[in-house]
């Protein structure tokens, strides 16, 4: 029996692990096999209440198994939930479905790396019609507990100030109202994504400390504990500044790992600020109630750094090295290469350039001392990328 594809059942893998494409039953079948070949243990979760996501996840279970592969099934449950799963039973890669889309991510809600990149996106596999050795898929429903668990660890056992959690998902919601109760004192207001992956912070006296403000926080704790920090390549250089200042490292994890930043996946696995907000929020509780200062002298501490994130769509499909021409064509930009994409450099800050895997646009990540400069720096660019 010979399977046929055409365009209709490819799924294509977009920025931050995000599948685009119609999700029918061919696609949904070929995600499967295709899972197959690009781990070797993957875990699938659904969200609850949805009738969709509950057949789409049994198809690409039953695809995934027929191509050899090990699949663990998780129902119910938002993708946080998968990252402490995923560690503890050992799955190299999640894919979580919801009413209307699919994410994928490596082990414990990190970046997928390279290898499973390529292979998603090439769609490599070997004729899983003609196998004759099947897989397995087990039931993961026990695993959900592992999550709540995993963040009442972190949790102090007495908070200072009184954690109040605030996002329009409701079973985040409802989750995170059972593990943050208690405290007294000043209101801290935890404003989550509705993936439940990242997290901004309002307080009277401070105003919004804004993700990844919030992320140069704790990582500053850490170097005052005598501690590395795991971040993505994308947060603001100021933390290598933040961190030579306690002879301590900034271990950076790429978005498509080469394998080079394994020492930094590893570190952030343990960490989980960057890949879970309820951990981050957890984490800061924690050190919030362990050392003294209130938070307006934590956050006089931290250099002067500000960040301004834009999409900007390309004119024609581009890679880095083309990006990297055109602002070093202009003059005033000093450009060199990372891991991550292109760093654009002038006297004002930097600027992160990731092209997007169709290269018809990119992120930008613009850094400077002051917000004013750091949306300057990123218009500039984006007129001169736009053209």
């Amino acid at each position: 029996m010979q399977m046929t594809t055409d365009h209709t059942d490819r799924l294509l893998l977009e920025e931050d692990g995000l599948l685009s494409g119609r999700i029918t039953p061919e696609s949904a079948m070929r995600l499967g096999a295709v899972l197959a070949e690009a781990s070797a243990r993957c875990m699938i979760g659904f969200s609850p209440d949805s009738a969709f996501a509950r057949a789409v996840a049994y198809t690409v279970c039953g695809a995934a198994a027929a191509a050899g592969g090990q699949t663990v099934l998780v129902p119910d449950c938002i993708p946080i939930e998968l990252g402490a799963a995923s560690i503890a039973d050992d799955c190299d890669m999640i894919l979580h479905i919801d009413e209307a889309r699919m994410r994928m991510f490596a082990r414990g809600l990190l970046p997928l790396t390279g290898i499973q990149t390529e292979i998603l996106t090439t769609g490599k596999k070997t004729g899983w019609l003609q196998r004759t050795e099947y897989g397995s898929t087990a039931d993961g429903e026990g695993l959900r507990m592992l999550y709540p668990k995993e963040v009442l660890r972190r949790l102090p056992s007495a908070l200072r100030g009184m954690p109040e959690i605030s996002t329009a998902a409701p079973r985040l919601y409802a989750l995170c109202q059972r593990l943050f109760r208690g405290g007294r004192g000043e209101l801290l207001t935890f404003q989550m994504s509705g993936d439940g992956r990242r997290v901004s912070l309002y307080t009277e006296k401070t105003g919004w400390v804004f993700y990844e403000r919030l992320l140069l926080l704790l990582a500053g704790q850490y170097f005052a504990e005598g501690r590395d920090a795991a971040l993505p390549y994308w947060m603001p250089r100021a933390a290598e500044e933040l961190a030579a200042n306690y002879h301590r490292r900034v271990l950076r994890y790429a978005s498509a790992s080469d394998g080079t930043d394994a020492e930094a996946r590893a570190l952030a696995l343990r960490q989980g600020i960057t890949l879970d907000a309820a951990v981050l929020c957890a984490e800061f509780l924690r050190m919030y109630a362990e050392h003294d200062g209130s938070l307006t002298e934590w956050l006089a501490q931290l250099p002067n750094s500000h960040t301004v994130r834009r999409i900007v769509k390309l004119s024609g499909a581009e890679d880095s090295t083309g990006v990297a021409k055109r602002c070093s064509a202009q003059g005033q930009w000093n450009t060199h290469w990372t891991a991550e994409g292109v760093i654009a450099e002038d006297a004002r800050g930097q600027a992160l350039l990731r092209p997007s895997r169709s290269g018809r646009s990119l992120t930008l990540w613009a850094e400077a001392q002051s917000m004013e400069l750091a949306a300057e720096l990123a218009g500039d660019l984006t007129a001169l990328l736009e053209q």
